[in-house]
Formats: structure tokens, sequence, C-alpha cells
């Protein structure tokens, strides 16, 4: 009777934390409020786009945060703390659209963010220590989770900003980010048995669990921040480029469209199916081929003929997908689970550098008058560089299991 009610708890834990982290993916349509938001408070362009790179920066932090405060305490004091910040933060929106931003700035950017990191990452390890053998299938649910959202709550939020403006939407949306944390916080808990199961977890490299303060001091934490952060880079720089390059390049728009479209779906498609296919193959290997496809898609870009562009913009997407579904099992393969929110949250601070760093990179190479191929040739590069890093981190897990194996051969115990 106890397998069936564990079994029966770990799937309403996946389906209920997979509906919370679905509004995680909020921010990711902030360019459909943005056109309201200016025409109603007279903000300029990059006025309101700072409301979304805000958020990546606290949305880091309240990764780091709550997944301390599961590991600690119980991942529902997490998912309760982060679900109120986040829900508040929402419904604020509709009180901060005001001739001055700062307000915005603190509740849709640094007050969101951080809510939604403590929702995220506790989520997120919390189902992997459910299912210990099946820790990329678990994570890869609640990240599809939120690649999806983008997907479904476009068209809803495009249709309740034209007929009830923007502020009658954040009420609606925040009322809808509060019921899903509700019933995700009914449900949530760790196993009896979540540290042990860190120990079980296939394709495991090594039998440590390591603190946050241990992480930092790895070679492997670094190379594995670094491997995040590069492979990032091509699709964020692509992304808000995806349908004009297109169009350019003389693609119709309606084709250019439904690329953008079908990226989405694949993106979301390989957030599950890569670290699912990963519990059996192994995860490095399945990133490395993610990186080789996003480097060739991106060389591609730059010689192939117009046509193939549309080709390339889904599977750089795709690329991407795969990236954001494979670390957090990565990351507690290589650190173990017992501490795996909040070492999961400073790996994540790769992608808060990411994001600040492509826009970074196009408008530079742009404001020099270099072609948007010299952009894409650098997201080639990044690629490889990600590769490089993956590499690295391969061979001091090997390096590591060498000097182990050593150390607890029959012979090193005898002379010991």
């Amino acid at each position: 009777m106890t397998g069936k009610a564990n079994s029966k708890t770990k799937y309403l834990i996946l389906i209920f934390g997979a509906f919370a982290v679905f509004f995680t993916g909020y921010p990711h349509i902030w360019s459909i409020y943005q056109p309201y938001a200016m025409e109603l408070t007279g903000w300029s362009q990059s006025q309101a786009s700072m409301c979304f790179y805000l958020y990546f920066v606290t949305f880091v932090l309240g990764n780091i945060f709550g997944g301390r405060i599961q590991d600690k305490y119980s991942p529902r004091i997490a998912v309760i703390c982060g679900g109120g910040i986040f829900t508040v933060s929402v419904l604020l929106c509709a009180l901060a659209l005001r001739p001055s931003p700062l307000m915005m700035y603190f509740t849709y950017g640094i007050l969101q963010g951080f809510g939604q990191g403590m929702i995220y990452t506790t989520i997120i390890s919390t189902a992997q220590k459910w299912f210990p053998g099946r820790t990329g299938f678990a994570s890869g649910v609640i990240v599809t989770a939120n690649g999806l959202f983008g997907f479904f709550m476009a068209p809803f939020s495009r249709a309740l900003l034209s007929s009830q403006g923007i502020k009658v939407t954040f009420l609606v949306i925040g009322v809808m980010i509060g019921i899903s944390w509700i019933f995700a916080s009914i449900f949530i808990k760790n196993p009896e048995n979540a540290n042990k199961a860190g120990g079980n977890i296939i394709h495991r490299y090594d039998g440590k669990q390591y603190s946050s303060m241990e992480m930092i001091k790895t070679k492997k934490f670094y190379f594995l921040l670094a491997t995040m952060l590069f492979g990032l880079i091509p699709y964020l720089i692509l992304s808000p480029l995806s349908q004009t390059v297109q169009m350019d390049r003389g693609i119709a728009s309606t084709v250019a469209v439904a690329a953008v479209m079908a990226g989405s779906v694949f993106n979301a498609g390989t957030r599950l199916a890569l670290p699912t296919a990963a519990d059996k193959v192994g995860r490095i290997i399945c990133l490395k081929v993610v990186l080789v496809v996003a480097a060739a898609a991106m060389i591609l870009l730059v010689i192939a003929p117009a046509a193939v562009t549309t080709v390339c913009v889904v599977l750089v997407y795709a690329c991407y997908g795969g990236i954001m579904g494979s670390f957090p099992s990565l990351t507690s393969n290589i650190f173990g689970m017992e501490h795996s929110g909040e070492n999961y949250g400073y790996v994540m601070l790769g992608i808060a550098v990411a994001t600040l760093g492509a826009p970074a990179i196009t408008n530079t190479a742009l404001g020099r008058g270099y072609d948007i191929n010299v952009v894409f040739t650098i997201g080639a590069v990044c690629a490889a560089i990600s590769f490089l890093f993956l590499l690295l981190l391969e061979r001091e897990i090997k390096r590591e299991k060498c000097s182990r194996s050593k150390i607890t051969s029959p012979k090193a115990i005898q002379g010991n």
C-alpha cells in the first residue's frame, strides 16, 4: 500500500509542480504587454525593456535563496513564500503603470524574478528526489512546462489585453498564478529517503553530496557554469532577430512566423525528450550533440542559402530547450541531491550572464556597422567554447574517478 501511495504522491507532485512552474514562463511574453504599457505611461522602448532584464538578475538570486530554504527546511515553505511573492508582484503591476517606471521595475522585475526563482529550483529539485533513477525525466517535465507558457498563454494574454486592458490582464494572471502555487504547496514534500535517493541516480559521477560552498571550490562547477553560459548565447542572440532576419532574406512573413512557432514547440519538446534520453545514454554525450548542432546551425546561418535560415531557427530553438532541460539533472548528478536546490541556483548564474551578454554582443557588433553574419559567427564560436568547457568538465570527472579508484583499490587499502 505504501508503494502505491508513494507512486501516487510523486505523480501529483510532478503534475502540480509543473502547473506552478508553467507560470514562471510569464516574463517571456513581456513583448506582448510592452506596447500597452508604453502607450499608457509614455515610457520609452529602453525603459519598458528594462522590466524584462531586471527579472533575470533577481530570478537567479531567488533560485539560490529558495533552494537554501528548501534544503534546510522544506520545499513547501519555499513554494509558499516564493508563490506569495510571485502573486503579489503581478497583482501590484496593475498599480505600477505610472509615468515613472521605477515601481514596475520593482514589481515586474525584482519581486517577480525573486519569487519565481524560489519556486522554480525548489520544484525541480523536489521532483528529482521522487524519481531518483529518472531525474532527467522529472526535471524535463517541469522545465517543459515553463517552455510551454508562451505557446498557450501568449494568445490568451493578447486577447485579454485588447478587450480588457493591461491592468485587468495583470489581475487575472495574478489570480491564476496564486491558484497554481497553492495547489503545488498542498502536495509538494520531500520523500522520506530524500538524501539516500541522491546516491542511486543513474550516471552518478560522485558519491559525495556537495554543499554549495564545497561546490564552488571545485573546477567542475566553473566548467559547468561556463558550459551553460556559452551554450545559451546562440539562442539568445538569434531569438530577438529570428523573425526579422528571415524576412530580410526574402522568406515570407507567414513562413517566418510559423518557424518561430515551430521553434517554440521544439524548444518545449527537447526540454523533456533530451534529459529523458540522457537517463539512459548519459547527459554529457547528449549535451555534446546539442552543442554541435547549435554551432552547425549558426554557421549555416552565415554560409547557407537563405531558405535554410528557417531550418536553422528551429534547430537553435530546439538546442536551447535541450540545454535548459539537461542542466538541472546534470547538476544533481555531479554534485548530489542533498543540496541540489541551492546548487542549481548557483549554476543558473550562467543564464543571468548570458542573458545580459547576448544583447551586448549584438548591439556592439551592429552598432559598429558589422553585418548580422558577424553576430551569428560569434554565436557559433560561443557554442564551440561551450563544447570545449564540456570536454574539460568530462575530463575533470574522469580524473576524479580515477583518483578515487586508486584510493579504494585493494593495494591502496593494504598500503594504508
